[in-house]
């Protein structure tokens, strides 16, 4: 399995490939996988890529998912 975003793209032939497949310009590609973190909205995708291609399917840490916001505390009464 890839140990970060850039290794994963490698596995799946290099950022201009998987840009193509995903529909996408290469240097947006390359702009998130040098940043580290792919969107969220590619992980289905990039899952389904994975699988085709024989590899291990990312790790959801590659991607900028949205996280949970913790709720306040009630005051006790």
């Amino acid at each position: 399995m890839a140990h970060d975003v850039r290794s994963f793209i490698s596995d799946l032939g290099g950022y201009r490939s998987v840009a193509l497949r995903l529909g996408k310009k290469p240097t947006t590609v390359h702009t998130h996988m040098q940043a580290g973190a792919l969107p969220a909205a590619w992980y289905d995708a990039l899952c389904d890529l994975a699988r085709e291609l024989g590899k291990a399917e990312p790790k959801r840490a590659f991607f900028s998912f949205v996280p949970l916001v913790a709720l306040p505390e009630e005051k006790a009464a």
